[in-house]
């Protein structure tokens, strides 16, 4: 064995396993995170909600918690709380989705150590963990420059209701048919054409960030609705064969 393999050797042998808590009720996030740190020497343990957080911390002693703020159980905020008080208080990153409220005020009570938005930058979380496990717990990074705020909810709703004014009259003031029942008269009829046109200019309006952070928050809920479905099924046909 060569000098540089005797070296590696030494260093995998001497090398300090590091573990990161993951709290959040999301499997997708939980598995997104997981892969994230496949390629990297740190350990993931995820749990789905604040109070499995709790009850493994003392067992785990983590090196770091990320911790989603809305989640069954305790929240992030908690959670983070009761890690800074313990005797073995860690590096605590919160995790909030892009429609989520966050309060920030709380986030500096609690004492994290700051915040990532979903959805995140694979690279820029695995760099943001290592720099908290290799200084200890520093105050979060400087803020980026503000992006554009993602329309409100009452802001879309808002932009839905003067998109279904800008319907044709045509369709709005369309006679009503006699077989229709009485209770429709005077009812707004929009054609298919009409909801397409509707549809295609709301998609219009939308940026192109906006509409990557609404897939963010729908594709994770329909991939966790697939894998739940696909889970029974393979439990009733192990219990069919069985």
């Amino acid at each position: 064995m060569g000098q540089s393999e005797r070296q590696a050797a030494r260093a995998r042998v001497t090398a300090v396993p590091r573990t990161i808590l993951l709290a959040d009720d999301s499997v997708t996030i939980r598995k997104v995170v997981e892969l994230t740190f496949s390629d990297t020497d740190i350990r993931v343990e995820s749990v789905g909600s604040g109070r499995e957080a709790l009850d493994r911390i003392a067992a785990l002693q983590p090196d770091l918690v990320l911790a989603d703020v809305v989640m069954p159980g305790p929240s992030g905020y908690e959670v983070c709380r009761a890690v800074k008080q313990s005797s073995h208080p860690v590096p605590v990153l919160l995790l909030t989705g892009t429609f989520e409220p966050f309060d920030p005020k709380q986030a500096v009570a609690c004492g994290s150590d700051g915040h990532v938005t979903k959805p995140f930058d694979s690279r820029s979380l695995v760099e943001r963990v290592e720099g908290l496990l290799t200084r200890g717990s520093v105050p979060p990074a400087p803020a980026r420059p503000p992006e554009p705020a993602a329309p409100h909810a009452d802001e879309i709703e808002a932009m839905f209701d003067a998109l279904a004014d800008e319907a044709p009259k045509a369709a709005i003031e369309a006679p009503v048919a006699p077989e229709e029942p009485p209770s429709a008269v005077g009812a707004p009829a929009l054609s298919p054409g009409d909801i397409d046109a509707i549809a295609t200019a709301v998609v219009a309006r939308l940026s192109e960030r906006v509409l990557r952070e609404i897939a963010w928050d729908v594709v994770p809920d329909l991939a966790e609705v697939i894998v739940r479905e696909r889970l029974k099924e393979l439990e009733r046909g192990e219990r069919e064969s069985g």
